[in-house]
């Protein structure tokens, strides 16, 4: 039997395809409730999180993190079905960054040139780096116990992907507490924490999703 014939019989089995969407929806809210019950327990909102939130810098940064957490969803959720197609989801991945690099122009412009390097490196960039891969740990392991009920092609860029909607969603609330607003801090630092997750997702999912 040829591979793609053979991937076309998987695609059709209506209860293997109903079932990952079920499991990776229950993975999802089992996630969310995790670092929600993580977050307020262990970390909390910022102390002046009511001024907060009349800011734009502020509110801005939750626009980003929710649409990482949307997009990489999505693209988890395509991507344990052999043969459905995956390149509108991994052009929509982009829609974070265009994001931020946007909020960061506009930030270049409207600040002066000698406070873009203070922004740039904030105050808590180790809290950042620390506590996004932190929180990522639950929904990464719930996103891939889900996964291995589906039949993903490439492992690694499954667990990949389920290591990106982790980030997002640990993001998210991790932007509740950091107090560094900048864009230009989100642009430069958040990429880096969820990399990490990004890649532990990879290598756990090359060996844990491969069917």
């Amino acid at each position: 039997m040829k591979t793609d014939h053979l991937i076309e019989l998987i695609v059709q089995d209506a209860p293997v395809r109903s079932n990952l969407s079920h499991m990776l929806q229950q993975a999802t809210i089992a996630a969310t409730l995790i670092v929600a019950i993580a977050f307020f327990s262990a970390i909390g909102l910022r102390p002046d999180i009511d001024s907060a939130m009349e800011t734009v810098r502020f509110l801005f940064k939750f626009v980003i993190t929710i649409a990482l957490a949307a997009t990489g969803s999505i693209a988890m959720f395509r991507i344990g079905k052999p043969g459905v197609p995956l390149k509108l989801s991994a052009w929509s991945l982009l829609i974070p960054l265009v994001l931020a690099v946007g909020a960061a122009i506009v930030e270049l412009s409207v600040m002066p040139a000698a406070t873009w390097a203070a922004r740039m490196v904030g105050h808590n960039s180790r809290l950042c780096l620390t506590i996004i891969p932190l929180l990522s740990i639950g929904p990464l392991a719930c996103f891939l116990l889900a996964l291995r009920h589906g039949a993903p092609t490439r492992p690694g860029l499954a667990g990949a992907v389920a290591g990106l909607a982790s980030a997002g969603i640990a993001a998210t609330f991790y932007a509740a507490n950091c107090n560094d607003d900048s864009p230009l801090f989100v642009l430069f630092w958040y990429p880096i924490a969820i990399s990490a997750v990004v890649a532990t997702g990879a290598l756990i999912g090359r060996s844990f999703l491969r069917w």
